[in-house]
């Protein structure tokens, strides 16, 4: 997340994702409108706006936070919500558990196993 373009565009794919994971729906006017005005402030932050940078900087290092996979996943769904395609709950829910496999399979591969150091 160095660049203001990737920082915003990378925020309006995740709290896309959020959107698409509880299901929302909105017009395609309502998604564009969500995309205009991300460009909106990345373009604010290019030009130097202070208020606008320093949101920037914040937003990276909460984005940061999240687990890559958390992150990976909801910026993925995001950019099918922003294009319209929506599963119903059941996919959802299935979509989740698959992610949370995933996750939970990755972390055990770097846990250290107990009793194998000798």
């Amino acid at each position: 997340m160095k660049t203001p373009f990737g920082t915003w565009i990378y925020l309006l794919l995740v709290s896309c994702g959020g959107a698409w994971a509880l299901g929302l729906q909105t017009a395609w006017w309502q998604r564009a409108l969500a995309v205009a005005a991300v460009i909106g402030l990345a373009v604010a932050d290019a030009a130097h706006t202070a208020t606008v940078s320093e949101l920037r900087e914040r937003t990276a290092q909460v984005l940061d936070s999240l687990s890559t996979w958390i992150r990976g996943s909801f910026a993925i769904a995001g950019g099918a919500w922003i294009a319209g395609l929506n599963l119903p709950a059941p996919g959802r829910v299935a979509l989740a558990a698959a992610v949370l496999t995933v996750i939970l399979f990755e972390r055990s591969m770097t846990l250290p196993v107990a009793g194998s150091a000798r």
